[in-house]
């Protein structure tokens, strides 16, 4: 998975139901994850982001727990 450019403007709302804090990150344009946020339990974050922009969100030592897709619409994107 990896960004392509051309996408409208929209947004991600993250919000963190885990008991443990999790990271946010963004992949970029060859795939590579670039980190963005730390949620701590309970928390969201809002991203500015574009359709064609993948973020995947890890929880310890770097696992991914979902990947999100932006939709064209604001979203929110809940990680249980």
């Amino acid at each position: 998975m990896r960004s392509v450019s051309g996408g409208p403007e929209t947004s991600i709302e993250f919000v963190n139901h885990r008991s443990h804090p999790v990271t946010i990150h963004w992949l970029d344009y060859q795939g590579h994850r670039r980190q963005y946020a730390v949620l701590q339990p309970s928390a969201s974050y809002r991203q500015h982001t574009y359709v064609g922009h993948p973020w995947v969100v890890t929880g310890g030592r770097g696992r991914a727990l979902v990947c999100f897709e932006p939709t064209t619409t604001p979203a929110r994107a809940v990680v249980r």
